[in-house]
């Protein structure tokens, strides 16, 4: 579905990814790991063309990517939802969900307020009058109703009540069911072991370790997770 070969990814001078290679499967959900500037983000953006200087090979469905054009690469069905969540704040949670929703996306915005009843609660709420995890929902909800084939999620849990993120996680299982293939970046370890199929480890932009969710309990995945994920 998504394979990224030897990605070198550059901001100015700065070389920040070094050969990187990682693939999402069809229906996948696969973590990204590490510690902060380890170039998770700058994964994603390098998929997504927001990273003007990058070589190596980005397909998606068989298709050569990289460098293509960020809303060609969106309306193909690649669908980034940012740390910064970039909802409208002025607008009402309908108003967001009604200017993001395409013609030809399966979900309803009926769907979404049964996949989010908070924001059917929330509904004629400003973006900026909701709590971190309800905007953190309408994030999602905006990127759902854009018919997305592959969502690359940057920190989805970052800042919010345990409580929260254990919907939040909920949620994303049932995304991932509809048949959606996830790339997460995600601080919380734990939330990438309940949800991912499989795992990446980056360490200042180089992959250093890759295993399948049954795998990632082992004494060797232990010893890593100590090595390049405790603070």
């Amino acid at each position: 579905m998504l394979v990224l070969e030897n990605i070198n990814s550059f901001y100015d001078k700065s070389h920040v990814l070094f050969d990187l290679s990682i693939n999402v499967g069809e229906g996948e959900l696969v973590s990204l790991l590490g510690r902060n500037g380890a170039g998770k983000s700058t994964t994603l953006l390098s998929i997504m063309g927001l990273v003007k200087n990058a070589t190596g090979s980005v397909r998606y469905k068989g298709q050569e990517i990289l460098g293509q054009a960020t809303h060609k690469t969106a309306a193909d069905g690649l669908c980034l939802v940012p740390e910064q969540r970039d909802i409208f704040q002025d607008l009402t949670v309908e108003e967001n969900l009604k200017i993001a929703q395409q013609r030809n996306s399966p979900w309803s915005i009926a769907d979404i307020y049964e996949l989010f009843p908070r924001l059917q609660e929330r509904r004629k709420n400003g973006g900026g009058q909701l709590s971190g995890g309800e905007q953190q929902m309408l994030a999602l909800a905006r990127a759902l109703l854009n018919n997305p084939r592959v969502l690359l999620l940057d920190e989805p849990s970052e800042g919010l009540a345990p409580v929260i993120v254990k919907e939040i996680v909920e949620i994303l299982k049932k995304i991932k069911q509809s048949g959606i293939s996830i790339l997460l970046v995600e601080q919380n370890l734990r939330v990438c072991e309940v949800l991912a199929d499989r795992h990446y480890i980056l360490e200042q932009g180089r992959l250093i370790y890759e295993a399948k969710r049954e795998d990632f309990s082992s004494d060797e995945a232990e010893t890593i997770k100590q090595k390049y994920l405790s603070v």
